[in-house]
């Protein structure tokens, strides 16, 4: 085996012409530069408010799920992956099937020519092998590693198959969504939102429900359920505290609220998901 691998080299090898300048080669560009800074995570909770910062993001579902980036609409598969760049405003959906999700973050001082050019690109088998790969030198803490295969992984996934955005959210309502995360801490209502927009309540609710697929009322509702079991499992906030955090009037009616939604009590909740864990 040595002897046929030295054959090959050698057959290659020959046939290479003479340089022209024995002290210059092939250069990289110059601003040319592998990605640094990476932080790797898994989230399994919806965020309360839509966020942007100044890292890239990818993002890979194990569950189905929407993500709104920009005001455009991205309904993601398992087997996918979502590139986020800098600044980019983004929202995962509390109505999405599942929130299971895979994040590498990292920071680039200029884009690079091997990024993938689009925002949604299907996973291959070489993708997971490598990230696989990622997740080991992550263990061992080796940046140089983990910058060299993530610069193979970004490379790969550009010339895989892409998606585009299934729509795109109109300004207004992704100013209300915007609106509505920002301010869970706080009692509003539908009348609120369409006096932050100056707009009619009619003419928002149509076209809330239009846009998302439910009423502003049911989403206002889910959103702040969701932001409680948030508390409820990753804080130890008293069950008080997270009625006021989560804009409830009082504590009765959050209560009331949780156990309709859930079929058990906040308290009953947090103990239950304290022995999952």
């Amino acid at each position: 085996m040595l002897n046929r691998n030295l054959d090959k080299l050698f057959a290659a090898s020959c046939r290479l012409p003479e340089p022209a300048n024995l002290y210059e080669g092939v250069s990289l560009p110059d601003d040319f530069e592998l990605p640094d800074n990476l932080l790797l995570f898994f989230h399994d909770f919806c965020a309360a408010a839509p966020n942007a910062h100044h890292r890239y993001t990818l993002v890979f579902p194990f569950a189905e799920m929407r993500y709104y980036v920009d005001q455009l609409q991205y309904d993601l598969k398992p087997g996918q992956m979502l590139l986020l760049r800098p600044y980019q405003l983004r929202f995962l959906s509390p109505e999405s099937a599942g929130y299971q999700r895979f994040f590498i973050t990292f920071t680039l001082r200029k884009p690079q020519p091997y990024l993938p050019k689009t925002t949604v690109c299907e996973l291959h088998e070489a993708c997971y092998a490598l990230l696989k790969q990622m997740l080991d030198f992550y263990a061992k803490k080796s940046p140089s590693d983990l910058a060299i295969l993530l610069f193979h992984l970004l490379r790969d996934l550009s010339e895989s198959t892409t998606f585009a955005a299934s729509r795109k959210m109109s300004p207004e309502i992704a100013e209300a969504i915007r609106f509505i995360s920002e301010n869970l801490q706080n009692p509003f209502n539908n009348k609120d939102v369409a006096l932050h927009l100056n707009m009619s309540e009619s003419n928002l609710r149509r076209r809330f429900r239009d846009e998302i697929g439910q009423t502003m009322k049911n989403y206002i509702a889910k959103q702040r359920l969701k932001l409680a079991q948030h508390c409820l499992r990753k804080t130890q906030m008293r069950i008080e505290e997270v009625a006021k955090f989560c804009g409830y009037s009082s504590l009765f009616a959050f209560s009331h609220c949780f156990k309709h939604q859930m079929g058990i009590s906040p308290i009953q909740f947090r103990n239950r998901e304290s022995t999952q864990t």
